[in-house]
């Protein structure tokens, strides 16, 4: 009896594998699923739109099968794209996607074509003073031809940060955003400037030293052998963590701080109790990029389990500040 139900265990498993889950629960395949996708986008784009990244989307929530996320983007214009999630079964016959706001697709098209109107609008507006603006995912990059003062630079970060909150409705997609700078000396990417949404409109964080920058890992292992001797020395119950931020001097885009965080290595967790921090300490280097000099360090807290995300944020820009690195 027990043979006969293990075989039966097996040969439902092999049929789980070889069929799906979703197969079995009524789902089509992912074959129809293109194939009605192809005839549906054909009949009512006339094959300008096509599609990529087709995968089922089973939630357990609404138990529909037949549910998959895809891309869809024009063939000439790809940067006209966006992704949904939509009922392949029902799509030549209904067309209105599983939103709160019951929008169809072809609403989602039209935003995705108003998105990159918006973007072209921007990219002429500033078509002498940046000859190349990427939109990708989450990330802007602004390609500069030149390399500018740090005043010319902040000029245009500021002008092209309220060019961008003018079209705040069509460009917010959920996404966070960052800022990109690229210029003739760090062609793969120089300074990041995070933008954080506060009352409809993004707003600049400080200046950092972008991970793209061509000697960033240089300058990582020579801050980090410095580092680590101090806490040899100094400080051994901290060992370094692998989060960092590494602040840039508006002024001069050559000052620097490197924000190292700490983990305390007296902090042992396991599934016993409760869950301790172990990220305590806060390390700041302050080097110069330009002579790749390092001039100084000075732990910040070694209480940083202790405080809010707005005090430790203020305890660093202060610190930074007084040694003369501007970051608002």
């Amino acid at each position: 009896m027990k043979i006969i139900i293990l075989s039966g265990i097996c040969m439902l498993i092999l049929l789980l594998v070889t069929t799906g889950c979703a197969r079995l629960a009524g789902g089509v395949s992912k074959k129809k699923a293109a194939s009605n996708l192809e005839a549906y986008l054909q009949r009512e784009y006339k094959g300008k739109l096509t599609f990529s990244d087709l995968n089922r989307f089973f939630n357990a929530a609404t138990m529909n099968p037949n549910m998959f996320t895809v891309l869809i983007y024009d063939k000439q214009i790809p940067e006209v794209e966006f992704y949904t999630r939509i009922d392949v079964k029902k799509i030549l016959i209904n067309d209105t996607l599983y939103t709160t706001e019951n929008l169809t697709f072809n609403d989602l098209y039209k935003e995705a074509v108003k998105r990159y109107e918006t973007k072209q609008a921007i990219r002429a507006d500033f078509k002498n003073e940046i000859p190349e603006i990427d939109f990708t995912l989450g990330t802007i990059y602004l390609n500069f031809n030149d390399d500018l003062s740090p005043e010319n630079l902040e000029n245009v970060i500021t002008r092209f940060i309220d060019r961008l909150n003018q079209s705040f409705e069509e460009l917010n997609d959920a996404y966070k955003f960052n800022i990109l700078i690229k210029t003739p000396d760090y062609p793969e990417g120089f300074i990041d400037v995070p933008l954080e949404v506060d009352d409809n409109k993004w707003h600049a964080e400080p200046f950092m030293l972008s991970e793209n920058f061509g000697g960033f890992e240089a300058l990582k292992t020579k801050i980090e052998i410095r580092l680590q001797a101090k806490l040899d020395s100094s400080y051994p119950h901290f060992k370094i963590n692998m989060y960092k931020k590494v602040y840039l001097d508006k002024s001069s885009l050559s000052k620097g701080a490197w924000v190292q965080y700490l983990d305390d290595k007296r902090v042992v967790n396991n599934d016993k109790g409760k869950y301790v921090n172990p990220q305590k300490g806060i390390y700041v280097t302050y080097f110069d990029l330009e002579s790749e000099f390092i001039y100084r360090g000075e732990m910040l807290t070694e209480e940083n389990d202790k405080t809010s995300y707005e005090t430790e944020l203020r305890r660093i820009i202060e610190a930074i500040e007084e040694e003369g690195i501007r970051a608002n």
